[in-house]
């Protein structure tokens, strides 16, 4: 893996590429046994919130872990007045100032594309959530991928790549009829955050 050059990507993706991790989860059963699963793109809104929480039921090992990553279906609300939009906030108990947030793009009550965003800050905590939500994402628009083919999304997404400036992080990737979106958000210079998308494609 490349070393990214400049410190706050360091501190981001440091983590990705650690085998020390923070949260109370495990991707894979300490068994070996693979974790069974179903995608939610594609799905009705209330499947792939269902699918989403049993995903991390399967995978957290304590009640906050759980608490945090899951989504409150009490707390989605729709966007737009069109309610082709549904939002829904992480972490909101924390009372942080940025925070993760998901929008489901939906037609029909079915969700056809996802926007999830994360904040970039020099915290390991909020560098391994980030990573996590990043799999979780993946996991959820595509359920045919082992944690191996998760990982090696995330890598040829750009997340790995030397860059010299923050804007030339991410990139597009299309993968089993799902295309993948990394890109930055950048202010004066700074990257103060990534956007993650998902979305199936016909």
């Amino acid at each position: 893996m490349k070393k990214i050059s400049f410190l706050v990507l360091f501190t981001l993706l440091f983590s990705f590429c650690s085998s020390t991790n923070t949260e109370a989860v495990d991707e894979e059963p300490e068994s070996g046994d693979q974790i069974i699963f179903t995608k939610g793109l594609g799905k009705s809104t209330s499947e792939y919130v269902s699918n989403w929480n049993k995903l991390i039921s399967e995978i957290a090992n304590d009640e906050d872990t759980v608490l945090y990553f899951s989504i409150n279906p009490d707390e989605v609300r729709w966007a737009s007045p069109e309610q082709t939009v549904l939002f829904y906030q992480f972490g909101k108990l924390e009372e942080t100032p940025v925070s993760f947030a998901i929008n489901l793009i939906v037609e029909a009550d079915i969700v056809t594309s996802v926007e999830f965003f994360s904040p970039v800050v020099s915290d390991e905590t909020a560098s391994q959530r980030t990573k996590l939500f990043f799999l979780i994402l993946i996991a959820m628009a595509d359920d045919t991928l082992d944690k191996e083919g998760r990982e090696s999304v995330l890598s040829k997404l750009g997340l790995y790549d030397e860059v010299s400036t923050p804007d030339q992080l991410g990139g597009s990737l299309t993968l089993n009829k799902i295309q993948y979106v990394i890109e930055p958000l950048v202010d004066k210079g700074l990257l103060i955050g990534l956007n993650f998308y998902t979305s199936q494609i016909d």
